[in-house]
């Protein structure tokens, strides 16, 4: 059977031969199930296909037949790493994992994929074995660039940015044309802060491999760190050009896009998110076909919901559209929203996600199905298309909303005010934070009650605000935003005013229709545009823009003359 199928004809690119030798193959085992030859010759041509996990079973069982056939073993350890570079790829990190132990049970101190490995576990969230897998890698191979690469990026999933920088330099000081070394050293000066020294390493990278798609794509990032967005978008396009099935390259791209407004190309580009391994939801295995913008008049679509609670809150603003073309509605959603969803789209079937899946959705007959944010590919292409966005779509318990507005009526007359200042974003939220300090200004005013909306530990922050200026901020103890979405609702709307950082409160403030102060950071969000103090989501929000990174008295400042107008236009 080696004849038949060998290593050298196996990249021929014939696939006439490839069909009669998969079909001899196929045709042997049939009649000697255990042929070694046999077995070997289908995993060669399952590796030529990709079919990696078959790949490996098959010649996994040649090699237990023949454990002294070199090359058995050798094929074994090709399908185990493409098995593993797949996975990888898809972000399925823990099965590359595993096929890599695999080869290293083959090949123990295997500089090559004791790098690879590294690279994996540092994926995975484990940088310090990371780091130990590049540290045997770098014994293995002392005068290697990759080994110190890989480490580098250890060190940078470890938060030591200056071991990192040093690693890399290391290696590029061993191959100065080493292109992931100089992307790699771009990338941990992009994360301290350095963006024109990022951009330097990746115009190396590109000056050395000029169809590097990842340099480009990195650049690109960088560039958009810099508010150079139009050289952003150059970048990110000139990356696609390069690997036109990049999904990373599309989805940054779309976000440039939808920060410019290009909301028609922006979305059709997101639609990568994906094919992203680190993109935080996943599919839906539903056995529905992908709606893509058929008439939906007495048509049933499933719409599931993805990424965050606020972001589920943000990409309903299109379902009310999607119901006046006629369609019937089965809406897939985080299960704290589904009371609210159902008030506030009561024809509608409204499910919480689960799994298995809610037994109603097979029940509805389903025509379609789309992921929620997928709606605005057909409702949201163009800025025009918010012209009739009221912003005012979902809908609070109104009599859990009255219950709240009487209590903090009841705490002294005035305008009632809920304020929120920190971000819980896990990488930003720092940066889009305005502590309590700086609402001096605002916290002092006379005739107004402050109740804090703000999720998670307050205590702290509030009682050094009332020593510091006297501030009096009402926390209401009987509603936990966390858990209950309902009592989250009510009491947003219970609000004359909301004056918040960006976080999932303006969502809420802003699906409800009630007048919203949003203070924004100079970096803020595509979904916030360029410029300009209008949210197209929600009518109802007014944008306060930082102007230079980490600065916020221009934007209190701003904020106290607006917050003056709004009392006085309220006592008027």
């Amino acid at each position: 059977m080696n004849q038949i199928v060998t290593d050298s004809n196996m990249n021929d690119g014939h696939a006439d031969k490839l069909a009669a030798a998969e079909a001899l193959a196929t045709q042997v085992l049939q009649v000697e199930p255990g042929n070694a030859e046999a077995r070997h010759a289908l995993g060669l041509i399952r590796m030529r296909q990709g079919r990696w996990p078959e790949a490996v079973a098959l010649l996994q069982a040649a090699r237990d037949s023949d454990p002294a056939r070199s090359d058995y073993a050798r094929n074994l350890v090709h399908a185990l790493n493409g098995l593993a570079k797949t996975e990888a790829d898809g972000g399925a990190f823990e099965a590359a994992r595993l096929a890599l132990q695999r080869v290293l049970s083959y090949l123990p101190g295997d500089a090559d994929y004791l790098c690879r490995m590294s690279f994996v576990l540092t994926r995975m969230g484990r940088p310090h074995e990371g780091l130990a897998a590049a540290q045997l890698a770098a014994r293995a191979a002392p005068e290697g660039a990759e080994p110190e690469d890989k480490a580098g990026l250890a060190y940078l999933g470890l938060g030591k940015t200056e071991l990192a920088i040093k690693a890399f330099e290391k290696a590029l000081e061993r191959d100065p044309d080493y292109a992931a070394a100089h992307i790699n050293l771009g990338n941990a000066f992009l994360q301290a802060g350095a963006a024109d020294t990022a951009i330097a390493y990746y115009d190396q990278a590109i000056l050395r491999h000029p169809g590097n798609a990842q340099a480009f794509s990195n650049l690109g990032l960088a560039y958009a760190a810099k508010f150079r967005f139009a050289d952003a978008e150059g970048a990110f396009r000139r990356a696609i050009a390069a690997d036109p099935d990049f999904p990373e390259a599309h989805f940054n791209l779309s976000r440039i896009l939808l920060m410019q407004g290009n909301y028609k190309d922006g979305w059709a580009e997101n639609e990568w998110r994906w094919k992203c391994p680190d993109f935080p939801s996943t599919w839906r295995q539903f056995p529905y076909p992908h709606w893509q913008g058929e008439a939906l008049a007495g048509r049933t679509i499933l719409v599931w919901s993805e990424q965050g609670i606020g972001d589920e809150i943000m990409f309903a603003n299109p379902i009310p559209d999607l119901l006046e073309g006629g369609a019937k509605l089965v809406l897939e959603c985080n299960e704290r929203l589904a009371p609210v969803f159902q008030r506030s789209f009561p024809g509608a079937v409204v499910a919480p996600r689960l799994d298995p899946p809610d037994p109603r959705i097979a029940a509805a007959g389903i025509d379609f199905q789309a992921p929620l944010a997928s709606l605005c590919t057909y409702y949201r292409t163009s800025k025009k298309s918010f012209a009739n966005n009221t912003g005012k779509y979902l809908v609070p318990d109104p009599e859990r909303g009255e219950e709240l507005r009487r209590r903090y009526a009841a705490l002294r007359p005035g305008l009632i005010v809920g304020i929120c200042w920190r971000s819980g974003n896990p990488i930003v939220g720092h940066e889009r934070s305005a502590p309590l300090p700086l609402w001096r200004e605002i916290l002092t005013r006379a005739g107004c009650n402050f109740i804090s909306l703000q999720y998670g530990e307050t205590a702290a922050d509030i009682e050094a605000a009332r020593i510091a200026y006297g501030a009096d901020i009402y926390v209401d103890d009987d509603v936990d935003p966390l858990q209950n979405a309902e009592d989250w609702f009510a009491q947003v709307a219970a609000m004359d005013l909301v004056i918040s950082v960006d976080n999932s409160t303006i969502q809420v403030s802003g699906s409800l229709g009630i007048p919203t102060f949003t203070l924004l950071s100079q970096a803020p969000e595509w979904r916030f545009g360029l410029d300009g103090e209008d949210h197209d989501w929600h009518p109802s929000i007014r944008v306060f823009r930082q102007t230079e990174a980490g600065r916020w008295d221009d934007v209190f400042e701003g904020l106290a003359k607006a917050f003056s107008a709004h009392l006085e236009g309220r006592a008027a």
